[in-house]
């Protein structure tokens, strides 16, 4: 694969990935007015596009990262409300600043010779390994934080107690990440066929914790829950193959 887009776009967006959902914690986000919490984050961003991409003598990569995604995380903090649509909004932005990014880096270089230090060590080897990075963060945290935002007002009707609130989403979440993972293994290993076997299995085990078909709101949390993982977790397992198909 020859096109110097893709070379760019897949480090960037392993580097956005990772520093806004691995190396930013639930805690980071909860502290983000925190000047050093924001800058820690900031400074994190920058500096994996500038490393991942490997480029080392245009710092116009990690100079237009560095302001971005600065300025959208600031409007983003100066929101007061938080739900799934403000999510989604700043995640497409930093999307799209990535993706014009890439054309214009792109476009720049395409008269010159371009050394991108670590494609040219490992070749599409090196993209792969991103894409299934970028997957796997894909099927876990962000999968998470989508199905948590959707199944909220569920769970604030059905756990009452505090501890026991934490505790069933804490458990909730580990499954999800655990059954998503598996699913991601099978697309890449070619057995998508097996996923309806997993789906059977989590259907029946979900249905026997639902005590009493009276429980409407359960019944519904249960599904909804259960739904959302296994689209999710589908959708980027399926989106994975195909992409990595295109860069053999």
């Amino acid at each position: 694969m020859s096109n110097l887009f893709p070379q760019i776009l897949i480090p960037l967006l392993a580097a956005h990935f990772l520093a806004d959902f691995i190396f930013q914690t639930d805690e980071d986000v909860k502290r983000k007015h925190s000047f050093l919490v924001f800058s820690k984050h900031i400074a994190l961003v920058t500096v994996f596009s500038y490393l991942l991409v490997g480029i080392w003598i245009d710092f116009i990569i990690p100079l237009v990262i560095l302001i971005s995604h600065a300025v959208i995380d600031f409007i983003k903090r100066t929101i007061k409300k938080d739900s799934l649509v403000i999510f989604l909004v700043d995640q497409a932005i930093h999307y799209l600043v990535i993706i014009g990014l890439s054309i214009y880096i792109q476009q720049k270089f395409i008269t010159e010779t371009t050394s991108l230090f670590w494609f040219n060590l490992w070749g599409n080897v090196y993209l792969k390994v991103l894409v299934i990075v970028i997957a796997l963060i894909l099927v876990t945290k962000f999968s998470s934080i989508i199905i948590s935002y959707i199944i909220r007002p569920f769970q604030t009707k059905i756990f009452k107690s505090e501890n026991n609130d934490k505790d069933e989403i804490k458990t909730g979440k580990i499954i999800g990440y655990l059954e998503r993972i598996i699913i991601l293994v099978l697309f890449l290993a070619y057995l998508p066929a097996v996923v309806g076997f997993l789906i059977t299995a989590k259907s029946i085990l979900r249905y026997a914790e639902i005590k009493s078909e009276q429980d409407k709101v359960m019944v519904e949390y249960v599904l909804i829950g259960t739904l959302l993982s296994f689209t999710l977790g589908i959708t980027v397992s399926f989106l994975t193959v195909k992409v990595l198909t295109y860069i053999n």
